[in-house]
């Protein structure tokens, strides 16, 4: 398959775009009052495996944006889950469960417990939506919605640290543990600011007009507002839990 190289007017102006966007994500009143919550070990535990279940889906939705993508992106995007599904190719980081797994334990919860806890209806219905969005889009839509949060969990986009840090900084400051127990975490403070550039390398592969860029802007503007929601559905959980 033939590329040619994206238009550099359009390029500077996602990548505003994207930076913008990423950041407002954390002004917004669910990152807010998720960050701003006082966490003990049982609210930390339902933090843990709402976000697993949520981690599950984020396979099946990039799966579906693959599936729809020119071969080239298809490539693009088995390299990014090659990792997630299947660890590292030096064997050093393993598949991205087994890192739910172990971090899990850090705070006593089993793998029984990640599978057996069902997802809050929060989790559910914001899920539903990120499926619809990589199954029922233009794949260049599909391919951001699922990019978006690779992006506002990137330190190479975030002035102020990705969600993976500030939970991780939240969980060893409130309940001391460290960040190298908290597996998911310390793992995708650094993964995700690599992963963050597929769609920026993609765009600069096939994003050639004005309408190509509104498909991209598209796909971030839906799958952040969904996850403006989720995070506020994750607070609500917290907040449900005496501390």
């Amino acid at each position: 398959m033939t590329t040619t190289v994206a238009n550099t007017a359009l390029m500077a102006e996602l990548r505003e775009a994207i930076s913008k966007m990423a950041n407002a994500q954390f002004d917004s009143p669910g990152y807010r009052r998720l960050l701003s919550l006082p966490l003990n070990k049982a609210r930390a535990q339902a933090y843990v495996i709402q976000r697993t279940h949520w981690t599950i889906n984020r396979r099946d939705c990039w799966a579906l944006a693959q599936g729809i993508a020119p071969l080239d992106v298809k490539k693009t995007i088995w390299d990014h889950e090659r990792d997630e599904l299947a660890g590292t190719a030096d064997g050093v980081t393993p598949d991205h469960y087994t890192l739910s797994i172990r971090e899990a334990a850090s705070l006593d919860l089993t793998p029984d417990d990640l599978i057996n806890t069902p997802p809050c209806d929060g989790a559910v219905t914001c899920m539903a939506a990120w499926l619809h969005l990589a199954k029922h889009s233009h794949w260049l839509s599909a391919v951001a919605g699922c990019s978006a949060l690779e992006l506002s969990n990137s330190e190479t986009v975030l002035r102020d640290g990705s969600m993976s840090r500030r939970m991780g900084a939240k969980m060893f400051e409130e309940l001391g543990i460290p960040m190298k127990k908290q597996a998911m975490n310390d793992v995708h403070m650094v993964a995700d600011a690599e992963h963050g550039n597929l769609m920026t390398d993609v765009a600069q592969r096939h994003m050639h007009s004005r309408a190509d860029y509104e498909h991209i802007i598209e796909g971030l503007r839906q799958s952040w507002t969904i996850d403006r929601v989720w995070k506020g559905q994750l607070a609500d959980v917290l907040e449900s839990i005496p501390i």
